[in-house]
């Protein structure tokens, strides 16, 4: 299996996020997190284990969405979905370009719904993205009610376009340039390197840096 190591290095101290494409393995883990306080709200995932095991192999095998599993030095942190916004209805609230990239993003432990541990996965997760797709914006679209989330894109460099009804919640619809998004991190002194790894191999493929 593939997978993608985000390396971000601040303030001299480095982190090693690895994104791997969600497997049946991670049942279980997901299973909890969706049945947490802070995700189940948002989410509305919190099923019978036996209607959550469909989901996630709906999820796997799914056209539409490619979905990760993110780890944080070695410790499973979060859930991303990626998306062509183009294929969604999500296009159709605002003025859509060919490439731009929908996400999803869920918070897994509790321990890191904090501002700083939240922006450090945010911004791994933006990074990963950007490495792996050929995109140049990236679309959010956070429930309103979430205060955390929300925030900690536009220190990223997002920018609200404006609020929109979807038809499971009320959205703040956030863009992300990437651009704008690099501006930031490099006047932040982030280091970024992104590689690719086979897991069953131990050998690296593509590797980029930005520096």
């Amino acid at each position: 299996m593939t997978s993608t190591e985000i390396e971000i290095t601040e303030q001299e101290k480095t982190e090693i996020f690895t994104f791997r494409p969600l497997s049946e393995k991670d049942t279980d883990t997901l299973f909890e997190w969706m049945h947490q306080r802070h995700i189940a709200p948002f989410w509305k995932l919190d099923l019978p284990m036996e209607t959550f095991e469909e989901w996630v192999r709906a999820s796997i095998t799914a056209d539409h969405k490619d979905c990760y599993l993110v780890d944080w030095n070695g410790e499973p942190a979060g859930y991303l979905i990626a998306y062509w916004a183009g294929e969604d209805p999500v296009h159709r609230h605002y003025e859509h370009e060919a490439g731009d990239l929908g996400m999803h993003v869920l918070v897994g432990p509790e321990k890191f719904l904090n501002k700083q541990a939240g922006r450090q996965l945010l911004q791994s997760m933006i990074q990963f993205l950007f490495f792996t797709y050929h995109t140049e914006r990236i679309i959010g679209e956070p429930d309103i009610r979430n205060r955390i989330i929300i925030p900690i894109m536009k220190g990223l460099g997002g920018k609200v376009l404006h609020r929109i009804q979807l038809p499971h919640k009320r959205a703040a619809l956030i863009a992300g340039e990437r651009q704008a998004v690099e501006q930031v991190r490099k006047s932040q002194g982030i280091q970024v390197t992104c590689r690719i790894t086979e897991e069953k191999e131990g050998v690296y493929g593509k590797d980029a840096s930005s520096r």
